[in-house]
């Protein structure tokens, strides 16, 4: 019944081909600069469980979890006979999901297990599939972990069997595309790169993002190529499409955002704009893309409740630099655009979504002007207007000058002060963040 998972699972005859031909691994060996998230080290090997990790297709889940197996075979944590990686691609229903993941557990005559689930959201009524074998008491002697792309989903179904996740401290995990920070790091692993290099490096960065296929691309070729585009292109319109979600809905929605760019609006006015659909398909689409991890979203800021105001207009923002120019790619080629000039929102999006990471993230309009990022850093309300090109309008300073620490990002390479308030390049910013 696995042997149509051999091909996954290697290390069952030996580890050394498992290190050479599994798909994953090969793929990493191969390139320049390789990296994997290690979120797998906060993981206890001795807490039985249930496990989620979460994060956009293509990103690195598949090869950290491969990279996970080979850390325990190497240190014995289990036997090969006792690790299974499923991939959910070619499972039809959850009858087979039950049938697979039954003859495994019971082959491992109650001795600790590692199950790796991989995109399990792909079988339909999985969860119903977890939640039986849990009851049944399948996972108290072993670890499974379950991945997929859809955060919501996965996590809204584990909710479905509470006190059977385990007794670890942290039991969900989520991989982002590395920062300009971590990219840095791959690329140039010098400890203390000068301003200059980090310029050149941040003109990469929002060309490659912090996927790693398009970052080895553009060292090796200078560009991302055209597959590695068609790759990110066919995840997004294959996960719309399993979903039974209309492509030209999509296609609509990801137009009038790049053609917003970084203006407010609201789910009302960006339904008008768009005029094929109801606002309430519009928002289903937006929280789509907002799961995936192509998309976030900011609300305004109230000074006084230091919280966001859900009823008023909010920006939105693409997670990730590479994830822009391919949707703008993407609908140049499908007729629906004839350009797109991205450099307006770029450079904004990326700081914006680098504070989301780690910390509340807001914007606020004022009556006098607009700042594009309040970031709750711990307890400090960190006001940041982000201008890469040379232009700074006055009502831009008399807005952040209402908050008690404020921050100019621009492209100049030199730290100082404007009208007393601190200024620094973007990418020296971004760089220094934790």
């Amino acid at each position: 019944m696995l042997a149509t998972y051999s091909n996954h699972n290697l290390f069952k005859e030996s580890l050394d081909l498992f290190n050479q031909n599994d798909p994953h691994l090969r793929n990493l060996s191969q390139m320049q600069y390789q990296y994997s998230p290690s979120w797998w080290t906060h993981l206890s090997l001795d807490t039985h469980g249930i496990y989620i990790l979460t994060g956009g297709r293509q990103i690195g889940k598949s090869t950290s979890c491969k990279l996970l197996i080979r850390h325990c075979l190497e240190n014995k944590n289990f036997t090969p006979s006792n690790i299974l990686y499923l991939p959910c691609d070619e499972i039809y229903d959850a009858k087979d999901l039950s049938a697979i993941l039954r003859f495994f557990l019971d082959s491992t005559a109650n001795e600790k297990f590692l199950l790796i689930i991989d995109e399990i959201t792909y079988v339909k009524h999985w969860d119903r599939v977890i939640k039986s074998l849990a009851d049944e008491g399948y996972f108290t002697h072993g670890i499974c972990v379950l991945t997929g792309s859809d955060t919501l989903i996965l996590k809204e179904a584990a909710m479905s069997f509470p006190g059977r996740r385990g007794k670890s401290a942290q039991t969900d995990f989520h991989i982002y595309p590395l920062t300009f920070s971590e990219y840095v790091t791959l690329v140039n692993p010098n400890l203390n790169p000068t301003t200059e290099l980090l310029y050149n490096l941040f003109q990469n960065y929002l060309i490659c993002g912090g996927y790693l296929r398009a970052i080895n691309d553009l060292a090796e070729y200078g560009e991302v190529t055209p597959a590695t585009f068609m790759t990110y292109e066919h995840w997004i319109r294959g996960d719309f499409l399993k979903r039974e979600k209309k492509e030209n809905y999509l296609f609509a929605i990801l137009h009038a955002l790049l053609t917003i760019g970084v203006s407010q609006i609201s789910f009302s006015a960006l339904t008008q704009k768009i005029g094929l659909m109801s606002k309430e398909t519009c928002i289903d689409y937006i929280k789509l893309l907002e799961r995936m991890d192509i998309l976030f979203e900011l609300e305004a800021f109230d000074q006084n409740k230091k919280q966001g105001f859900p009823k008023k207009d909010r920006k939105f923002h693409f997670f990730d630099p590479f994830i822009q120019r391919t949707i703008a790619r993407w609908l140049v080629n499908e007729g629906y655009a004839n350009s797109i000039d991205l450099e307006p929102s770029l450079v904004e999006a990326t700081v914006a979504s680098h504070c989301y990471r780690f910390g509340k993230t807001f914007y606020f309009k004022g009556n006098q002007g607009e700042v594009d990022v309040i970031w709750l850093k711990e307890k400090t309300i960190q006001a940041i207007e982000v201008k890469w090109s040379n232009q700074l309008r006055p009502n831009d300073l008399k807005t952040l000058k209402q908050f008690k620490h404020s921050l100019i990002l621009g492209k100049n390479q030199q730290e100082g002060l404007i009208e007393n308030i601190k200024s620094m390049p973007v990418y020296l910013f971004l760089y220094q963040m934790p």
